[in-house]
């Protein structure tokens, strides 16, 4: 269900105007209150560095704060679990959750109006984190403020699991941290080893080797997998399609679907900048290059053996054509095992799914004389304060966000919602551990070995790329690819295209 603003049109307004819109009944919450945004209200009480945990836990108890936030597992849980908050803090927080692109639309008009309807926001970090990251909070004062209370683990790059305090914290400045990793969707393989044992042999017998995944498995061998499954279906057998991309009308998760096999093949990247941080001048984009063209015409070929459906299929639909059956692997992200573990609506679930790193590139592939590794990406999702706030919001904020990413909590979205954590804490707990195997009531900790321990880890990680035209570009990868995939334009022309169209919007 999603949770929508009773007053969307609430701005800041004048003290006299406050009084005329009913702000005495604000000032009737009690001494030091101000209302301060859409159904935000802060109240304070001072306290000292000398100050018990308590006090600094309650300072700002009889506020109201707003998050905004994508319907994500993590979100859900919090906000069934916000009484605990409340006890702790005396804070009432309304969280709003909506798909990602309304969230982008609501938080860039916020932010850049001035105002601070929403003090709490989801930081993507390429679709939102990307274009807006300058009108952020920096979050670093805070930490360590001793009149506030703060997480006993802190807050350093090594509490997060690898490259997550890059990706939702850190644009384009190496010191401002905008936003404090929140969840996470980490891309691994899925695929029915059912359904690989029981054609290996006839696999086999046609290409000479065996149908199996492993961290040297192949995009190569990803097309040979689909191809062969194809054939055999088309020919009237009981078998599912072999594979299926990201299309459909998520412009973000189609183009991430394309970077990963073009990071595996000579870790090529889009633009020659620091693919973590990212660039506000990312210069010419690569696109156009030999080992692009080469990379599209791989893409398009596997489209071709792809499920019939392919175009169609964003990342949730792509999830359901597995879960149906109708698939036998997909390069998803790590916080749909949930779902496809689910005995009640998943014809994937009872064992018959494993999780492996995603492909790796093919030799014959790269042109480039660049490396071939396990391509994996992500998003991830922070937590940030609007930098329009005034400095009591702030505060008020910053204890929710340090509460909401905190050890305890991300154990209990992930034992209760399936979520995925970013603190590293939370996978040396002994029950998440021995939920890595089956049988387990933890079914995303079923992909961790193969997300935490080798995809997000150098050199396979990719992130960017994170620039101000984030969103633009993700437009522009999504439409110019699926003409191609649809016939409509040749790889190289499609190479072309991209580069035209890329450092336009660049200005280069």
């Amino acid at each position: 269900m999603f949770y929508r603003p009773k007053n969307p049109l609430y701005r800041r307004v004048s003290r006299r105007k406050f009084m005329e819109l009913g702000g005495a009944s604000a000032a009737m919450l009690g001494t030091g209150s101000l209302a301060v945004g859409l159904n935000s209200v802060i109240m304070h009480s001072p306290v000292q560095a000398q100050s018990s945990d308590d006090a600094k836990w309650k300072q700002y108890a009889g506020s109201k704060l707003v998050f905004l936030s994508e319907n994500t597992p993590p979100s859900f849980a919090i906000r069934d679990n916000i009484q605990a908050f409340y006890n702790l803090t005396g804070i009432e927080v309304e969280i709003l959750t909506d798909d990602l692109p309304v969230v982008q639309q609501k938080v860039g008009i916020d932010l850049r109006n001035g105002t601070a309807d929403y003090p709490l926001q989801y930081v993507q970090d390429k679709p939102i984190g990307a274009p807006f990251g300058d009108l952020y909070a920096d979050l670093s004062p805070l930490f360590g403020d001793d009149t506030l209370p703060q997480d006993p683990e802190g807050y350093g790059d090594d509490v997060w699991f690898e490259n997550f305090m890059n990706a939702c914290g850190r644009y384009y400045d190496g010191e401002k941290i905008a936003a404090l990793p929140y969840d996470a969707a980490v891309a691994c393989t899925f695929y029915r080893q059912d359904v690989f044992e029981a054609q290996s042999p006839a696999f086999e017998a046609d290409y000479g080797y065996r149908m199996e995944f492993t961290p040297d498995t192949t995009w190569k061998n990803v097309l040979d997998f689909a191809t062969f499954l194809k054939a055999r279906k088309e020919a009237g057998e009981d078998v599912p399609y072999g594979y299926a991309q990201h299309q459909g009308t998520f412009a973000w998760t189609t183009q991430l679907d394309i970077q990963r096999m073009m990071f595996a093949h000579g870790r090529w990247i889009d633009f020659n900048i620091d693919d973590k941080i990212g660039s506000k001048d990312p210069g010419p984009t690569n696109w156009g290059d030999e080992q692009s063209v080469l990379m599209l015409e791989k893409f398009k070929a596997l489209a071709d053996a792809s499920h019939p459906d392919n175009l169609a299929n964003g990342t949730l639909e792509l999830n359901t054509v597995y879960q149906s059956g109708n698939i036998a692997m997909q390069v998803q992200y790590h916080e749909f095992a949930a779902s496809v573990e689910d005995e009640a609506t998943s014809r994937a679930a009872g064992g018959r799914t494993a999780y492996a790193v995603c492909p790796k590139g093919d030799p014959e592939w790269i042109v480039n004389g660049g490396e071939a590794v396990n391509g994996c990406n992500c998003g991830v999702g922070g937590i940030g304060i609007s930098g329009n706030a005034s400095e009591d919001l702030k505060r008020a904020a910053y204890i929710f966000a340090i509460w909401s990413t905190s050890q305890n909590i991300q154990y209990d979205v992930l034992a209760g919602l399936g979520g995925t954590p970013t603190r590293k804490s939370v996978l040396v707990r002994p029950d998440v551990i021995a939920a890595k195997t089956r049988p387990t009531t933890m079914p995303n900790a079923l992909t961790f070995d193969a997300v935490y321990d080798y995809g997000i880890k150098d050199p396979h990680f990719v992130l960017g790329p994170k620039i101000p035209t984030a969103n633009e570009y993700h437009s522009i990868i999504a439409s110019e690819t699926q003409k191609m995939l649809a016939g409509q334009q040749s790889p190289a022309d499609t190479a072309s295209s991209l580069k035209s169209l890329i450092d336009d919007i660049n200005d280069f």
